[in-house]
């Protein structure tokens, strides 16, 4: 079985909901938050399938006048038969967050 896409993109808005649906933007809380993602996601997609290697990257941007502009991209060169990738933009009232795995 290959990359499942819908599998992935079902854990990381679960993992994201769980982690930011309540937060605010808070400068000192950002590095737990974007770890706890980073390691939720990485931990259900490893019991999801453990046959693959995952990368996962979290970028969480405050919202409102003070946030600043982000532009970012990603390629990768891989077997489109087996290997995939998904990247969700997921936000709230406070903060924006980028992840993709």
């Amino acid at each position: 079985m290959g990359f499942v896409v819908e599998t992935v993109a079902e854990i990381v808005k679960e993992v994201i909901d769980k982690n930011l649906h309540y937060e605010t933007y808070d400068q000192g809380k950002v590095p737990v938050l974007a770890q706890n993602i980073l390691t939720s996601t990485i931990e259900r997609l490893r019991d999801s399938n453990p046959n693959y290697k995952y990368i996962v990257n979290c970028v969480l941007l405050q919202k409102g006048q003070t946030a600043a502009g982000l532009h970012t991209q990603s390629s990768c060169l891989w077997d489109t038969t087996t290997d995939g990738s998904y990247t969700l933009r997921w936000e709230n009232r406070h903060l924006h967050c980028v992840v993709t795995a």
